[in-house]
């Protein structure tokens, strides 16, 4: 993280803007846009958005036909970066309990690091669970993006040369994955994505199926997609879709529910479609790859710039109590006020004391994601895997760390 920090601090002085945490010091190459254009292709996407959802509610109803056990089982992976480490550790864990073990999903939605470890969840298999994990013990020598010390030069938008990122995504998201997922989807199952259109500054969601298909072109789109959506803001380039400019979706939101409450009223309808009589069950699972508050410092009064480091820290990191917040709401409305349908809502994070550890605030510190990995999969496996919903306002109490000295 160190060099990191150097190479912004020289970008700060080569750049008039001295703001690349941001928004870095120049954008893509792009052929020429105007706002007009934006805006009539964002009211045309309007009409998209509502048809993809609408797909994703009959997949749904589908599933719940093929299983025959009245329940549904949709799990949310949130952002992260390098703390992605925890949920895939908790991923293999549940893979690995006697009891309860990991479902085999009906929906599976990711943003940044959560989007990486969606296609390798819905498979679910220990191979590709165990595929997945190495790509985090791996991270600091095999994936990790190297600086660009010339990047106020060579204007990317970013400050990483992300050459060795990008062949990792390939190399994990390849054509033997494209089969298995391909056959996943032929029954329905599902994989959603977010990224941040930042011409529009909105969420957009891209579904796997739709996107990835079985073709060579299908899979390197997807590949495209899977880039943009883990592309931290000015430290990675932003990646160029169908003329917009996309980058990492935790800047807009860090999980991805993709049905509302009135979702779930049009789910129960096709439900009652499809013959489904008997109320079904809609569990919710989700993994935060971080914490859900910040670390408890000692802030220095006179000092600005550390009053705006924590202002953005602050800003990120309670978007997590308040979606949590908002889920444990629709859960009980859907239960409450949905004829048809019952939500149940599980959740679980990375333990807050940790927040503090130093470690935390690196972007790829191998000892830290093995740490991670390990508590992750030794809390899948213990007698409360499982979380407490947060308040934003209240102080998290610690959580015990299985399989570590108190």
């Amino acid at each position: 993280m160190s060099v990191l920090r150097i190479a912004l601090r020289r970008g700060r002085a080569a750049c008039l803007a001295g703001a690349l945490l941001v928004a870095g010091c120049a954008a893509v190459s792009r052929p020429p846009v105007t706002v007009p254009m934006l805006r009539a292709d964002g009211y045309a996407a309007n009409v998209a958005v509502r048809a993809a959802t609408d797909t994703t509610i009959a997949r749904l109803a589908r599933r719940a036909v093929r299983r025959g056990d009245r329940t549904l089982d949709i799990l949310l992976l949130s952002g992260g970066g390098q703390n992605g480490a925890y949920g895939i550790g908790f991923l293999r864990g549940w893979r690995d309990r006697k009891d309860a073990p990991l479902p085999r999903f009906d929906l599976v939605t990711g943003i940044s690091t959560g989007a990486l470890q969606s296609p390798f969840a819905l498979l679910g298999t220990h191979a590709a669970l165990d595929t997945a994990a190495a790509l985090y013990r791996s991270a600091e020598t095999r994936v990790a993006p190297k600086i660009n010390w010339f990047f106020w030069l060579r204007k990317t938008g970013g400050v990483v040369k992300t050459g060795r990122f990008e062949r990792a995504i390939r190399g994990a998201l390849d054509a033997r994955m494209q089969a298995d997922l391909n056959a996943e989807f032929r029954a329905d199952r599902q994989i959603a994505v977010g990224t941040a259109d930042f011409d529009l500054g909105l969420a957009h969601t891209w579904d796997f199926a739709t996107e990835m298909d079985s073709t060579a072109a299908g899979l390197a789109r997807q590949q495209e997609i899977l880039l943009a959506a883990t592309s931290i803001p000015g430290i990675f380039p932003p990646v160029l879709i169908d003329g917009h400019l996309h980058a990492d979706g935790g800047t807009i939101h860090n999980l991805l529910p993709v049905l509302d409450l009135a979702g779930y009223r049009s789910l129960a309808t096709a439900l009652r479609g499809q013959g489904v009589i008997e109320p079904v069950t809609v569990r919710v699972w989700v993994v935060l790859n971080l914490f859900t508050h910040v670390p408890t410092v000692v802030m220095k009064p006179s000092s600005r710039a550390g009053m705006n480091r924590r202002t953005t820290q602050m800003l990120y990191t309670t978007q997590q109590p308040q979606l949590l917040a908002r889920l444990n709401e629709l859960a009980s409305a859907v239960s409450t006020g949905v004829p048809g349908l019952r939500m149940e809502l599980r959740m679980t994070a990375i333990p807050p004391q940790l927040a503090s550890d130093p470690a935390a605030a690196t972007m790829f510190d191998a000892p830290w994601m093995q740490r991670l990995e390990a508590l992750g999969y030794a809390r899948a496996l213990s007698d409360a895997p499982w979380d407490a919903m947060p308040s934003e306002a209240l102080q998290p109490a610690p959580v015990a760390l299985p399989g570590e000295k108190p």
